[in-house]
């Protein structure tokens, strides 16, 4: 497990549609070019790690993906890991968890950004069950013990009516009994920031890394700094801050001057 920074900054790379997906273009090439000429530019910026993302498959689906789309997310995260030194973690949506360790563990990854991890809600796809029994015991099976996960508590882009009478608190609870790795939090949506007050409350409460998932910008890291461990940033680095946007290098070595800053 390559080690984090105290205060880390992870860049988050959308992959262009893969094999399977309405947006999918047909050009393997081009997709990996533009991950790892993403990827160049992160370097370059200086930041301390990276996770990769199949964010343009929308609408996203449940597991099991497209074995062809799997292979091709498998062969750009074995590229990124030979080109960056650092930690580089991977969430393949919708809730695909277990073919994000398979990924992480065929190319060499550090961490999983997971969905559903504890408890369950509605998501775009549907009903999303927690995974973490059946997650970790695959970890364990295919010796993967190093790789990190790092669940989503009351995850963005979702319905939480399901455990409506549990606070965030009582999921980050719920998640450490279940063995995480550390907690993240977000914004009801992407690109929109957590809630401060809800967001002390969880740093208060947790014992393992807390990180913030969404809606981190250059005018508002020096409210969040303090209150996270890692933190997870995409659509503010892209061409008017737009989620599914090219990455914007001017925006990229905006934020990492601000985020070094302070």
């Amino acid at each position: 497990m390559r080690p984090f920074p105290e205060k880390c900054l992870a860049a988050m790379i959308a992959v262009r549609a893969l094999p399977g997906a309405p947006r999918y273009d047909g050009d393997d090439r081009a997709i990996v070019r533009e991950a790892l000429s993403d990827l160049d530019h992160d370097i370059a910026a200086g930041v301390d790690a990276i996770v990769l993302e199949n964010s343009h498959d929308l609408p996203y689906i449940k597991p099991p993906l497209p074995a062809q789309a799997v292979a091709l997310m498998t062969r750009i995260a074995r590229a990124v890991r030979q080109r960056f030194d650092g930690p580089v973690g991977i969430q393949m949506l919708e809730a695909a968890n277990e073919t994000a360790l398979e990924i992480a563990l065929a190319a060499g990854l550090d961490f999983l950004r997971v969905e559903g991890y504890v408890f369950a809600h509605i998501g775009g796809a549907g009903l999303i069950e927690g995974c973490a029994g059946k997650l970790l015991r695959q970890r364990k099976k295919l010796g993967g013990e190093h790789i990190k996960i790092f669940g989503d508590v009351k995850k963005k882009h979702c319905s939480h009516a399901l455990t409506g009478d549990l606070d965030i608190t009582d999921v980050v609870k719920q998640s450490e009994f279940f063995l995480v790795d550390g907690v993240i939090v977000t914004g009801p949506r992407t690109g929109e920031s957590p809630d401060l007050g809800e967001l002390k409350r969880v740093k208060k409460t947790a014992r393992v890394p807390v990180l913030i998932g969404s809606g981190l910008t250059p005018a508002n890291i020096a409210s969040y700094l303090p209150l996270a461990d890692i933190f997870i940033v995409g659509s503010t680095l892209r061409e008017g801050g737009n989620f599914l946007g090219k990455l914007d290098p001017a925006r990229l070595a905006k934020f990492v001057r601000a985020f070094r800053k302070n």
